[in-house]
């Protein structure tokens, strides 16, 4: 039961547009509004963003960190992402909190909408790297570049490779809810990518396969990327708490800034 088909290892394009369903949300019940709340506070401790400012959430998935920052007194506050399925939880979640003035935007991370522009952009999550090729993951950068306010700060928290690769956990099997989740990790070939098949099985149910596929960026990587787009200076930290960068850290979250003029 819960066996990963071979196949559907090939199926790495375009895989997050049927990834980030509801069901998604039932892998992660360990992302919950406590996490959101300490990932913002660290986010405010690290680079103090300005809170009647614009902030934008890249791909804000269910608003867990959307309620987060509005509750911790940002005026202005909008979250974009891909998936109908999230943008109708993160909706919900808003309301429930009577947070209705939190805008939310269905788009594609790599064309955030022209016109807008924001002081803050955060990518938390690992929400970068989904793109078959590397020059797509670049047009992420781009993008919110080009929509950050002169002087604005872009944080992206993504996956350290060395890290994945020394600590990858092949095989995970979990009972929850009344599923059955088997979870299968691998490297690709060419050891850039961190693969991930999720099978759910449920009584009186078909057996529903998820696949992700993600992109592992060396630090020299991404340095070569806000360079070549222009940001203006960058830091490279091992988390969210601002720890200096190291092979062994878990994150590279890096936190870059676009120039004044």
């Amino acid at each position: 039961m819960g066996r990963v088909q071979e196949g559907a290892w090939d199926r790495v394009s375009a895989w997050y547009e049927d990834t980030f369903s509801r069901d998604y949300l039932s892998l992660y019940p360990h992302r919950n509004d406590e996490e959101a709340k300490r990932d913002v506070q660290g986010i405010i401790e690290l680079i103090s963003p300005p809170r009647t400012e614009p902030l934008l959430d890249l791909c804000c998935g269910a608003g867990r960190h959307l309620v987060a920052f509005r509750q911790a007194g940002f005026c202005h506050v909008t979250g974009l992402d891909l998936s109908a399925d999230l943008l109708a939880e993160a909706r919900k979640r808003l309301q429930r909190e009577s947070l209705d003035d939190v805008q939310l935007i269905r788009a594609d991370m790599r064309e955030i909408p022209e016109g807008l522009r924001y002081q803050t952009i955060v990518s938390l999550f690992t929400s970068f790297g989904y793109f078959e090729a590397a020059h797509e993951d670049e047009r992420v950068l781009q993008s919110a570049h080009c929509a950050l306010l002169p002087g604005g700060t872009l944080l992206l928290d993504t996956l350290n490779r060395a890290h994945v690769l020394a600590n990858l956990v092949p095989i995970d099997h979990t009972e929850l809810e009344g599923k059955t989740i088997h979870i299968t990790r691998r490297i690709s070939r060419d050891s850039l990518r961190v693969e991930k098949q999720t099978s759910i099985t449920q009584p009186g149910s078909p057996q529903t396969l998820y696949h992700e596929s993600v992109r592992m960026y060396e630090r020299e990587e991404l340095e070569e990327m806000l360079a070549k787009i222009g940001f203006a200076s960058w830091h490279i930290y091992g988390d969210l708490e601002g720890q200096a960068f190291s092979a062994t850290s878990e994150r590279v979250v890096v936190v870059a800034s676009k120039a004044r003029s």
